[in-house]
């Protein structure tokens, strides 16, 4: 699609220029937000360019969604977080993708959905809560060491 952010990020990723980038799997690419807020906070990301999940072919649409499950879990036993969020929205960047967002008990407001928290959105908007090379590295590791057991086949890694 023309013009699309999440198109031109994959693009990055392939050319080694996204320094939060962690793999590409068959159908998506897995990604960590800039703003880890929330840490772990990733981006799946359908390497098919459609707004709707309903777009993709039935077989590329199970195996896509057998792949976020895959990443959700890999992300839970990296960050063992208490709960993960998982969510499918597109109103701003109309390419399909899930924002996994690992919750904790030492969140501001640990039962609320992330959007009801100002600081985080504070946070997104001004780019805040950036981790350091040292601590994005390091979960991009941890994430991927996670990728490599999980049933997924990884076509490129970017750690």
């Amino acid at each position: 699609m023309a013009g699309c952010d999440l198109c031109a990020g994959a693009q990055r990723m392939d050319r080694g220029d996204d320094p939060y980038a962690v793999a590409r799997l068959e159908t998506g690419f897995v990604r960590l937000h800039e703003v880890q807020y929330f840490r772990g906070y990733t981006v799946f990301a359908a390497k098919t360019c459609v707004a709707e999940l309903h777009e993709l072919e039935r077989g590329e649409r199970d195996l896509y969604l057998a792949e976020m499950s895959e990443v959700a879990h890999a992300l839970s036993r990296a960050f063992r977080p208490r709960k993960l969020n998982y969510e499918l929205l597109g109103n701003s960047v109309p390419h399909l993708h899930w924002h996994l967002v690992p919750r904790y008990d030492t969140d501001p407001h640990p039962r609320g959905p992330i959007w009801e928290d100002l600081s985080f959105l504070r946070n997104l908007w001004t780019g805040g809560s950036a981790s350091t090379v040292t601590e994005r590295d390091a979960m991009r590791t941890t994430l991927l060491q996670e990728l490599e057991r999980a049933d997924v086949r990884i076509e490129r890694a970017f750690v």
